[in-house]
């Protein structure tokens, strides 16, 4: 009896573990397939991470192509320009022209263009305007190529004094500048319908009453420059050291108007000197009084034709300006 219990009770006990055993089993197989499943989604996050980096790349690459683009047509534009500027003609190749890029031996005859369709009417209106628009950049580059020419011919021209425009003047009245003490403001004469209106730092070194009804030499085409609120339209020259000055004195005879010339230097004035070229500042350290207090360039004096020279009053050696 005892022993029948205990069988019925070992059974039931192998039917527990058995049943225990199996759900290990399934256990297991459920942990498995989770880490595979684990495993998968780990790799699709690599792959949209990699996805996304991939397309942000590709923008970026579009965006510089786009760039790079932009930039190859400017440089492609800046060139035709340069090409025009410079004479060379641009010739616009028709869209439905084909051109072959096949390398055929000397001795093989090369293929003879087949006919093409006939050109439609708006094929032949938009040649037309292209044409127009060509003619329009060509007569544009060679002006700009004529004006280039000039603008060259004028810098090649020597700087020398012949490009001053010095003529003799009468300063018929000076009176103080109402806002500077160091300064003139004078009206001169130099053979003009009016007179021109002329600032000079004149006030320390030439009293008021010396300056009215006084023959002098003026600098006529410098660029009008306002001095204090007054536009100067010429300059008065001047021997000049650090302790004194002297208005330069036309000689006996001469009227306004009258032209300074230097033998061996011929030629016509510029109209206005161009302050960036600084003509005026290389060729004012050559003038200067010689010992006998005449004006000169380089050795050559001031001269107004039939008349004399020009010369300061006391000051021997002396700069000009």
């Amino acid at each position: 009896m005892f022993l029948s219990r205990f069988l019925v009770k070992m059974a039931a006990n192998n039917a527990v573990l058995n049943r225990l055993e199996q759900k290990g089993a399934e256990a297991d197989q459920v942990i498995e397939y989770l880490k595979q499943q684990v495993a998968l989604l780990k790799e699709k996050a690599m792959s949209t991470l990699v996805l996304q980096a991939s397309l942000r790349e590709e923008k970026k690459l579009r965006v510089e192509n786009a760039k790079l683009k932009k930039e190859i047509e400017g440089l492609k534009q800046e060139l035709i320009q340069a090409e025009i500027r410079n004479g060379v003609k641009q010739i616009a190749v028709p869209p439905s022209t084909a051109v072959s890029t096949e390398v055929f031996p000397d001795n093989v005859p090369q293929p003879t263009a087949v006919a093409s369709s006939p050109v439609s009417k708006d094929y032949v209106k938009g040649e037309g305007e292209e044409k127009k628009k060509k003619e329009k950049v060509e007569k544009k580059g060679e002006k700009e190529k004529k004006q280039q020419t000039a603008a060259g011919s004028s810098d090649a021209k020597l700087v020398d004094v012949s490009r001053l425009d010095l003529r003799v003047g009468c300063i018929i009245t000076a009176e103080k500048h109402p806002d500077a003490d160091s300064l003139y403001v004078e009206q001169v004469d130099v053979g003009e319908a009016s007179p021109r209106t002329v600032v000079s730092g004149l006030v320390k070194h030439v009293p008021l009453d010396k300056m009215q009804n006084r023959m002098a030499i003026l600098l006529c085409n410098l660029k009008p420059a306002k001095m204090r609120g007054v536009v100067s339209q010429a300059m008065v020259m001047c021997a000049s050291s650090p302790e004194k000055v002297e208005i330069l004195a036309p000689p006996p005879g001469a009227v306004p108007g009258d032209r300074i010339t230097f033998e061996g230097f011929p030629g016509d004035p510029e109209k206005e000197l161009n302050p960036k070229k600084k003509i005026w500042e290389q060729i004012q350290p050559d003038l200067q009084t010689n010992d006998q207090c005449v004006a000169t360039y380089k050795g050559v004096p001031f001269e107004v034709k039939g008349r004399g020279v020009c010369r300061a009053e006391t000051m021997a050696n002396s700069g000009i300006k």
